[in-house]
């Protein structure tokens, strides 16, 4: 099974934004650089792209993964932060941390079997190098 994800990229004569991005799931944006790096406020870029990447398909992976395992979750709600930093004198975005809060009626290690899965079986994490960092809050209720 191949799948293909193809975006298209346009430069923009307009200094408030880079370009602007087109995906085939007809989904576009106008992106520029961070803002730490001269880039424009409220505008996509592609570090925030990047995190919030790993921050969609955990989500979705974990949501799988729960229906699976029949979990009753009563609330989810993921932080993700993306660290970018040197390292052997490139920036790279080195390691990312979830951080899910799930209420659940279910035992906490069943939860915590969930989350770990979750990450362990997220298509986009484990297509990158940053190294994946899972701090959960679980609540049974």
């Amino acid at each position: 099974m191949v799948h293909s994800y193809i975006s298209r990229i346009r430069w923009s004569d307009d200094e408030e934004v880079h370009g602007t991005m087109e995906l085939d799931c007809g989904y576009s944006c106008s992106f520029h650089k961070p803002v730490e790096f001269g880039g424009r406020e409220g505008v996509m870029n592609p570090e925030d792209a990047f995190v919030g990447s790993v921050a969609m398909c955990y989500s979705i992976t974990f949501k799988e993964v729960c229906k699976k395992m029949r979990l009753n979750i009563l609330d989810f709600e993921l932080e993700t932060e993306g660290v970018l930093e040197e390292v052997d004198g490139k920036r790279m975005i080195s390691k990312i941390i979830l951080s899910p809060h799930v209420t659940s009626t279910d035992a906490i290690k069943k939860v915590e079997r969930a989350v770990d899965l979750a990450k362990d079986n997220c298509l986009i994490a484990r297509s990158v190098r940053s190294e994946m960092i899972l701090e959960p809050n679980l609540e049974k209720k």
